[in-house]
C-alpha cells in the first residue's frame, strides 16, 4: 500500500487508498473525493441514505433510553454506549486509518474526545458528541453531494451517438468517439450536435445556449460554425465534423470543470497546508490544557471536559470543505454562461486584475473583413493586384488572407504555386511560375529590399518578382459587445483598457476611438505585445490578456490570466486560462463579477470559520464553553460554510 498520495494537488498529506489515482486521474484520498470529484453512484448514494437515517434513528432511540429514570445507572451507561458505537461506528476504522499514516484528522479527534468523555464518567456528553457529529456529517455530505449534481449536469450536455453519412448516401449510428475530422454527419430534429461542425448546406437553426449561455438560436448557413451540444432545430441538418469528440468544445468545459482542482488559488493551497500543521498544533495543546492545570488543581475531570471541548471545536473540516468546493462551485457558475476557467488559480487572477489588455482583430473586431480599397502600381490594374494577392494568401490562415481568397477566385492555378510559407504577422511568400510573390504589411516587403510608397496605408501589400505591385486595405467590424464591455469593465474599477494590435496605426486609432479604450499600441509585433504586457506586471498591475490568435499565444501565456475567444484558434484555446465560448466579449464582464464573487465568498467562509473557532477554543480552554459549542464550531460551521460555497451555482442562472 502506498503511504503518501502521489497527486502533488491532494489536499491530504497522505491518502489510503492503494490506487492513489482513480481512473479519472484525480485523487482517490476522503478530502480531494468530497471536495473535487463530479463521479456519483446513484445507487450506492440511496443505500447510504437510507443506511444514515437508520443508524441515525437508532442511536437517538438509545440516548433517549439512556435518560430514562427507571434504569439504573449502569444500564444507562450501556444505553450511552451503544447509542455512540451506533452513531460512531464509521469513526474507529477511520481513526485507525488515520494513526496508521501518522496523521490527524476530524474522525480521529471526536473519537478520542468520545472515548475520554466516558473515561471521565460523562457518558451522556459522549452519546451527543458522537450523535451530532453523525448528524452533522450527513448535513454536509448532503450539502456536498447536492452541489456536485448541480455541477454533474454538466455531462447531460453531451451526447453518445452520431449519425455518419457514407458515400453511398447510407447512414450509421456510431459511437461519438469514433466520429473523425472531415466525416459528414446528420443531425437529426431536435437532437444535440455530437462535435464541433462546420454546416455544409443553407438551412435550419440551432440553439447554443447549453454551451454559450446565449438563448437566441443561431441561423444556420453554409460555412456556419456549429459547437458540439448544440441543439437541432425542425430541420435535420448536414455537417461536417471539424474535431474529434475529445478536443470539441462539451468535452472541453468537462474536462476543465473535472481538473479544476489542478490549478488550485493561493486560499485553497493555504488552507490545505494550513490544516496539515494545524491539527497535531491542536491536539498537542488540547493534551496540555487537560495535563497542566490538573497537576496544579487536581481537578483532572473538569480540565479533561475542557480539552474535549477544545478538541471537537479545533476541527479543521470546515476549511479544508468548503474552500475546495467554493471555486468548484464558482467554476461551475461559470461554465453555464459557456465560460471555461481551467482552475481556482485564474479565478483568483481575473477576480484581481487591475489591466486588461485586447488584441483588436477578431477579438474588438470580428473575424469579418471587406476590402475597402484596392491601390495599384504604374502599368498595373487593380485585378492583377487582388489575383497576385490571392494567389500569395491561398494557404493562409489569417482572417485578412481569407477575405481575400473568398473576393478574388484563383481556381486552376493551385498547380502553378509551390513553396509556401507563413511569416507570423508579417506576411507570406509564394513561388509563382518560378518567380516569388511577397504579401504582407510594408516592413515586411521592406525588409525583403521592396520599395514601397511611403503615401499609402494599407494592411496587405504586395510585390511580384521582386518589385511592389499594388495594395489592399480591408476595413473589420467592431463587435457590438466592445464597447459595452470596455465600458462595463471600468465601472468595475478596471484601471488599464489597451488594445494591442498589429495593424496600421490609422486603422488601429479608429478602432480605439470606437472602443473607447484607454489607450492602444499599434503596429507590434507578438513579441512586443509581450514585452508591453510584462512592463505592466512589473509595475504591479495584474493584467488579463484577451486573444484569438496564433500570433497570441506568447501574450496569453505570459499574462496572469489569458482569455482565449471560443471562436479563435486551437493553439490559442489550448494555451487560454479562461475561454469565452462563444466569444461574446460581454462574458468577460460575466466571468470578471463570478469570479469577484467566488473570492468574496471564499475569504467570507475563511474568516467566518476561524472567528467562530477562535472564539468557542478561547471559551472552551477557559471553561465557558458548552460541548454543543463545540459540535457548532465543527459540524454547523462546515455545513453553514458548505452551503455559502454552493450558492455560487445560482450564478449560472442569473
Amino acid at each position: 500500500m502506498s503511504k503518501h498520495c502521489h497527486d502533488e494537488h491532494c489536499h491530504d498529506e497522505h491518502c489510503h487508498d492503494e490506487h492513489c489515482h482513480n481512473e479519472h486521474g484525480g485523487c482517490c484520498c476522503e478530502s480531494c473525493q468530497k471536495a473535487g470529484s463530479l463521479e456519483i453512484n446513484e445507487e450506492e448514494e440511496h443505500e447510504n441514505k437510507a443506511l444514515e437515517i437508520v443508524v441515525t434513528a437508532v442511536s437517538l432511540l438509545l440516548l433517549i433510553l439512556g435518560f430514562l429514570p427507571f434504569f439504573g445507572e449502569n444500564i444507562q451507561l450501556v444505553f450511552f454506549i451503544a447509542s455512540a458505537v451506533f452513531s460512531g461506528y464509521e469513526l474507529i476504522p477511520s481513526a485507525i486509518a488515520e494513526l496508521k499514516e501518522k496523521h490527524l484528522d476530524e474522525n480521529l479527534l471526536v473519537l478520542i474526545a468520545v472515548v475520554a468523555a466516558f473515561c471521565i464518567g460523562e457518558g451522556a456528553e459522549a452519546a451527543f458528541v458522537s450523535l451530532f457529529f453523525r448528524i452533522g456529517e450527513s448535513i454536509e455530505d448532503y450539502s456536498v453531494e447536492r452541489s456536485k449534481k448541480a455541477i454533474k449536469k454538466l455531462y447531460d450536455i453531451t451526447t453518445d451517438k452520431a449519425v455518419i453519412i457514407k458515400e453511398n448516401l447510407q447512414t450509421e449510428e456510431v459511437d461519438v468517439r469514433s466520429v473523425r475530422a472531415g466525416d459528414l454527419l446528420l443531425v437529426s430534429p431536435f437532437e444535440k450536435v455530437p462535435v464541433d461542425c462546420v454546416a455544409v448546406e443553407d438551412g435550419g437553426s440551432v440553439d447554443a445556449s447549453a454551451i454559450t449561455g446565449e438563448a437566441i438560436p443561431i441561423e444556420i448557413k453554409k460555412g456556419t460554425s456549429v459547437l458540439s451540444s448544440s441543439v437541432n432545430g425542425p430541420t435535420a441538418i448536414k455537417l461536417k465534423a471539424a474535431a474529434e469528440f475529445e478536443n470539441s468544445a462539451a468535452a472541453r468545459i468537462i474536462k476543465t470543470v473535472e481538473q479544476s482542482n489542478i490549478n488550485k488559488g493561493k486560499a485553497d493551497k493555504f488552507i490545505s497546508r494550513f490544516a496539515r500543521i494545524y491539527t497535531p498544533v491542536v491536539v498537542c495543546f488540547a493534551v496540555l490544557l487537560a495535563v497542566i492545570p490538573s497537576l496544579i488543581t487536581h481537578q483532572w475531570a473538569q480540565y479533561i471536559h475542557r480539552s474535549l471541548v477544545f478538541l471537537v471545536a479545533a476541527c479543521p473540516c470546515a476549511l479544508v470543505l468548503s474552500i475546495p468546493l467554493g471555486f468548484f462551485a464558482g467554476i461551475g457558475a461559470q461554465s453555464k454562461h459557456g465560460i471555461v476557467v481551467k482552475g481556482g488559480k485564474f479565478v483568483e487572477k481575473l477576480a484581481a486584475a487591475d489591466a486588461v489588455l485586447f488584441d483588436k482583430t477578431g477579438t474588438l473586431t470580428d473575424s469579418g473583413f471587406e476590402i475597402d480599397r484596392v491601390y495599384r502600381a504604374e502599368g498595373k490594374t487593380e485585378e492583377d493586384v487582388l489575383k497576385y494577392t490571392a494567389l500569395c494568401e491561398k494557404y493562409s490562415t489569417h482572417p485578412l488572407a481569407q477575405t481575400i481568397a473568398q473576393a478574388y477566385t484563383v481556381q486552376g492555378e493551385e498547380a502553378k504555386l509551390s513553396d509556401f510559407k507563413e511569416y507570423a504577422s508579417n506576411g507570406t511568400s509564394v513561388v509563382y511560375e518560378e518567380k516569388t510573390i511577397l504579401c504582407g504589411k510594408k516592413r515586411f516587403l521592406e525588409k525583403n529590399g521592396v520599395s514601397v510608397p511611403e503615401e499609402i496605408s494599407a494592411q496587405l501589400f504586395t510585390a511580384f518578382d521582386g518589385k511592389y505591385i499594388g495594395a489592399v486595405s480591408l476595413s473589420g467590424h467592431v463587435r457590438e459587445s466592445s464597447a459595452p464591455t470596455v465600458k462595463s469593465l471600468r465601472r468595475m474599477g478596471v484601471k488599464k483598457l489597451i488594445m494591442l494590435t498589429g495593424d496600421s496605426r490609422r486603422e488601429a486609432e479608429a478602432t480605439a476611438k470606437q472602443c473607447d479604450v484607454d489607450g492602444f499600441e499599434a503596429e507590434l509585433l507578438p513579441e512586443q505585445k509581450t514585452e508591453y504586457l510584462k512592463r505592466l506586471k512589473r509595475d504591479g498591475s495584474t493584467v488579463a490578456f484577451v486573444g484569438d490568435g496564433i500570433n497570441d499565444t506568447p501574450t496569453l501565456s505570459e499574462a496572469d490570466v489569458g482569455i482565449a475567444m471560443g471562436s479563435g484558434t486551437a493553439a490559442a484555446i489550448e494555451v487560454g486560462d479562461v475561454v469565452l465560448m462563444n466569444s461574446n466579449l460581454e462574458s468577460l464582464v460575466k466571468a470578471v463579477k463570478i469570479s469577484r464573487h467566488t473570492v468574496r465568498v471564499v475569504r467570507w467562509n475563511i474568516a467566518f470559520a476561524i472567528a467562530v473557532k477562535i472564539a468557542v477554543l478561547v471559551l472552551g480552554a477557559a471553561g465557558f464553553a458548552p460541548m454543543w459549542a463545540a459540535i457548532f464550531a465543527d459540524v454547523g460551521v462546515c455545513i453553514i460554510c458548505v452551503l455559502n460555497s454552493a450558492r455560487l451555482l445560482l450564478d449560472g442562472n442569473k
